[in-house]
């Protein structure tokens, strides 16, 4: 009976532990992901520190944009990457900025226009006064058409929440 019982607590502790598939975050968290998908750390969610988005595939985009004067360097991380990572399915991306507000990204935006969610301008973190920790950037001097009120309006900054929209059926 010992062994039936031992054997079990074996077993729920390895389905639990195996339920976490990311790694905890070992520094204050700067996002959280929720949504429907197979890797989290938490309950129902992921949350992330810099080093963790650090060890994403990084990306570059340089560019001016109408929130900094002259051009930047933007370095950061892919939501095809993201994705790929929690094991999640989605189209649309809902970011949530540490003041609430909130817009619709599409994936279509990372995998097609290059856009990204940037931690660091001119190779140093972005802070919150800075528009970051996180800020959606797009490429938009080597694509006029970016230069549109639909693309600064998806170009959100100081973001704290991800939630990934289910595919549409």
């Amino acid at each position: 009976m010992n062994s039936v019982i031992t054997t079990l607590l074996i077993f729920v502790g390895l389905t639990s532990l195996s339920s976490f598939a990311l790694e905890q975050p070992n520094q204050r968290i700067i996002l959280t992901v929720e949504g429907d998908f197979e890797n989290t750390n938490a309950k129902q969610a992921a949350n992330f520190d810099l080093p963790m988005l650090a060890a994403l595939p990084q990306y570059s985009v340089t560019t001016k944009n109408p929130w900094a004067k002259g051009v930047h360097s933007y370095q950061g991380f892919s939501a095809v990457d993201l994705l790929e990572t929690l094991k999640a399915k989605g189209t649309m991306l809902e970011v949530t900025a540490l003041n609430k507000y909130m817009t619709k990204v599409p994936v279509e935006d990372f995998q097609t226009n290059g856009a990204i969610f940037a931690t660091h301008r001119d190779g140093v973190p972005m802070s919150i006064r800075n528009l970051g920790p996180i800020m959606v950037i797009y490429p938009f001097d080597q694509n006029p058409e970016l230069k549109s009120e639909v693309y600064y309006g998806r170009s959100i900054w100081q973001i704290r929440h991800i939630k990934i929209a289910p595919l549409a059926e």
